[in-house]
């Protein structure tokens, strides 16, 4: 691993050198997608990591917010369980009444509050081995909501995809309308383990996001999105996950 990691710094070295870099693509996710371009990396969804068993976290200099690590699907004991979720938890749609989304993030550190005096909290339940999401209304009863995470399949995804990390931060200006960036640190962690995961979703340190809608055009206009749930860490608490690995130059 250690040669591959050193091989990833000689190639952010080599970007680096080719200073403002014009974005390939508009939007949240060009810093990222821009720089996998320039690694002459391809974009897939397959959950991998992005080069040679180091998955690539690229972000603006100044970012603050929520470093995304996985997207997974809820377990559960229904064959949809997003539809569920979208049914029983959803809003109507702004732009179209007759459609829903939920967008919401937990912890397991306190109750989110949502419409109609419902609570949502995430537990780790260390006998049944998963994570659960909780829902009570407003005079403390809980919904039958059955959603939850298994261990297993966690566990799986971090070993596959999040066992070692990269973290770039770019600088990024507009000229002409068009956004460019400077590529200009890396950092490379190593996964404290699995245990310690399940011990920052009990202190809520590790959230976790839906984002339900549905498709607005294209060929699944009307269809629902799931792109599963969203765990996330803040970019300042990323060493109670990871361990630092130090690279010579």
């Amino acid at each position: 691993m250690q040669e591959n990691i050193i091989e990833l710094k000689k190639e952010f070295k080599r970007i680096r050198k080719m200073g403002w870099i014009k974005e390939e693509r508009k939007g949240f996710t060009s810093v990222g997608y821009t720089f996998e371009k320039l690694l002459k990396k391809n974009e897939d969804e397959f959950p991998l990591p992005d080069y040679k068993n180091i998955e690539i976290k690229t972000m603006n200099t100044h970012a603050k917010t929520n470093l995304h690590l996985f997207n997974l699907t809820p377990d559960g004991e229904d064959f949809f369980p997003i539809k569920r979720i979208l049914e029983e938890l959803g809003l109507p749609d702004k732009e179209d009444k007759t459609k829903k989304v939920f967008y919401r993030s937990f912890n397991g550190r306190e109750f989110k509050n949502m419409i109609y005096g419902r609570r949502g909290i995430i537990k780790v339940n260390r006998e049944k081995e998963r994570i659960e999401l909780l829902i009570f209304d407003n005079k403390g009863n809980k919904y039958d909501m059955n959603v939850y995470w298994s261990f297993k399949y966690i566990n799986e995804r971090l070993s596959l995809k999040l066992n070692y990390l990269a973290i770039i931060r770019a600088s990024s200006r507009i000229i002409d309308g068009n956004g460019y960036y400077y590529y200009h640190t890396i950092n490379f962690y190593k996964l404290k383990g699995f245990e310690t995961f399940i011990k920052l979703i009990e202190d809520g340190i590790i959230d976790i996001s839906f984002k339900i809608g549905y498709y607005k055009s294209g060929r699944r206009v009307g269809e629902i999105y799931d792109h599963g749930a969203d765990f996330s860490i803040s970019v300042k608490d990323i060493n109670l996950l990871y361990d630092e690995i130090t690279v010579e130059d």
